[in-house]
């Protein structure tokens, strides 16, 4: 089927939620995609940072082509020996003491609702009120309410923290990058300022990492590069280099909190996502941090050189996560649009801001390509 044939389908019987780019992808090799042309596009957005391993990853496919042969999946009402593994897994190493896999970022919410309400319910805490620590808004934690939750949004700058932090907070919600914001990363000193400010409280400290990606920054958890432990930690992105899967992590007491009789997703894990999931987290476990790290060193070194120019307002970057915000008179989207013509994808968010999330496999001669396509558009562009 051609493109023009894709896309009358599309526009007449699709609901369309997000604004399509004039491109349709029909497979994938290494951290390439290709068109329904046959051309090649290296990609830096990766599904939103979803696909870690790029495309046709020989790991990854034998995997799920030896679980596909067995089965896909089957009821949570009996035991599935890739649900034990992946979870024993994922907490081995650290110190959660156990891990509840869902299906969605909004399950993940549900759940942490949950485990809270129960939480408090049994330890006869009379606080009901979270704070989200963030400059976005709420409405992605409106799930809350469910549990009998009050939600309350505060800046993160440790005197609102301090302020907002009364005699009704039982938990609070960091989000330690605000992917969606811009790559916003939050100041090291006001981590661990809000991280005492809370201990000292006894308020449960959560962690919104479901955007960032399961091993992004070049640790597993994006947290750890603050030297912090949290109670919960909600995990999603990449996870299943492709495959939906999600996760709650907890340790302690809260880790006991729900019971079987509690419903927390519409879907069960399937067998396929737990095999995707393992092989993420072993190729994690097996040298794979260390290169994430190194990799977003040097494309931070590469991408440093850019800041040169006057519509660049600033390059933030961890690990493979960058997002380079322009300044108001230069538009995101014509960038991204200029670098598609020259067969690179990149994506925007929000501060007018191009987001870079490579396949944890990119190569240093790949991201050569990209930085010195961006390099040159910039010096052609005369503001």
């Amino acid at each position: 089927m051609d493109f023009s044939q894709i896309k009358e389908i599309d526009n007449k019987f699709s609901i369309i939620t997000y604004p399509r780019h004039n491109l349709c992808f029909c497979r994938g090799e290494g951290n390439y995609l290709y068109d329904t042309n046959d051309r090649a596009y290296l990609d830096f957005v990766a599904g939103l940072g979803e696909n870690c391993l790029g495309y046709k990853d020989v790991m990854l496919t034998e995997a799920i082509r030896d679980q596909a042969e067995k089965f896909i999946g089957c009821s949570n009402l009996y035991y599935n020996e890739l649900h034990s593994l992946l979870a024993q897994s994922i907490c081995d190493k650290t110190a959660f003491t156990k891990a509840c896999f869902c299906g969605s970022i909004f399950d993940t919410h549900l759940i942490v609702g949950m485990m809270i309400r129960k939480y408090r319910a049994e330890a006869k805490d009379p606080r009901s009120t979270v704070l989200i620590v963030s400059d976005a808004s709420s409405s992605k934690y409106e799930s809350l309410r469910h549990h009998s939750l009050n939600i309350r949004m505060v800046k993160p700058h440790p005197d609102d923290l301090k302020k907002a932090l009364d005699n009704d907070v039982c938990a609070v919600i960091f989000s330690p990058i605000e992917v969606e914001r811009g790559v916003v990363i939050n100041k090291y000193e006001f981590i661990l300022s809000s991280y005492a400010m809370c201990k000292s409280l006894d308020t449960l400290i959560i962690y919104d990492e479901t955007g960032i990606g399961l091993g992004r920054t070049g640790t597993m958890f994006a947290f750890e590069q603050y030297g912090i432990q949290p109670d919960i930690v909600m995990i999603a992105r990449g996870m299943g280099a492709g495959i939906p899967i999600a996760a709650v992590l907890a340790r302690g007491e809260i880790s006991s909190s729900l019971s079987p009789s509690d419903r927390i997703s519409a879907f069960r894990i399937s067998s396929i996502a737990c095999t995707t999931a393992l092989v993420v987290v072993d190729r994690l476990h097996s040298g794979m941090l260390a290169e994430i790290e190194a990799k977003g060193d040097y494309l931070m070194s590469k991408l440093s050189k850019l800041k040169k120019h006057n519509f660049i307002a600033e390059i933030r970057g961890i690990g493979l996560l960058v997002g380079i915000e322009l300044t108001p008179n230069l538009k995101a989207a014509k960038i991204i649009g200029q670098m598609e013509s020259l067969g690179f994808l990149l994506d925007q968010t929000d501060h007018n801001t191009l987001r870079i999330t490579p396949p944890f496999t990119i190569t240093e001669a790949e991201m050569d390509g990209m930085t010195d396509a961006l390099a040159n558009i910039f010096a052609l562009t005369n503001l």
